[in-house]
């Protein structure tokens, strides 16, 4: 069985429509703080791409209109090693993306872009067409929102 995608408000770039969640839900972004490409030194980990990464993202969320609707968080370990950096993306009961080949030089802007349109989606649910470019190839998978009750099976 098909279901149709219902959106609601439109986007500025994309012919599709993204709902509309209530303001006051948050997500949580977590990055992978250990995330290194092969012969990538372990230590500092400080320099650490992936730490790094951690700590653009909280920077640039400063004084944002995202700061209050995402927290980030530090991962330990994603176990993403063939595809650093990696980051993860969920709220509740909605879907959680997980992507990696993350750059902290140059993807900060396009996970925050990404954070914002998943915020809008009904029950997290972010088409390919609608994330931006560089979310679009380095998405490694996501998973259904988890099920509260035995009755809405």
């Amino acid at each position: 069985m098909k279901m149709k995608l219902k959106y609601r408000e439109k986007m500025s770039t994309e012919s599709e429509e993204i709902g509309s969640r209530s303001p006051s839900e948050k997500c949580t972004l977590f990055v992978c703080t250990s995330c290194r490409p092969t012969g990538f030194p372990r230590e500092p980990k400080e320099d650490r791409p992936g730490f790094l990464l951690h700590q653009k993202i909280s920077e640039a969320l400063e004084g944002s209109d995202l700061e209050d609707s995402v927290n980030v968080e530090a991962a330990k370990c994603l176990s993403l090693c063939p595809r650093p950096c990696g980051v993860a993306l969920t709220s509740g009961e909605t879907w959680t993306y997980l992507f990696g080949d993350q750059d902290p030089a140059t993807s900060v802007a396009s996970i925050l872009e990404c954070v914002s349109i998943y915020l809008k989606c009904d029950d997290g649910e972010m088409p390919r067409s609608v994330r931006p470019p560089g979310l679009r190839e380095s998405i490694l998978g996501r998973l259904p929102p988890l099920i509260k009750n035995v009755g809405d099976l």
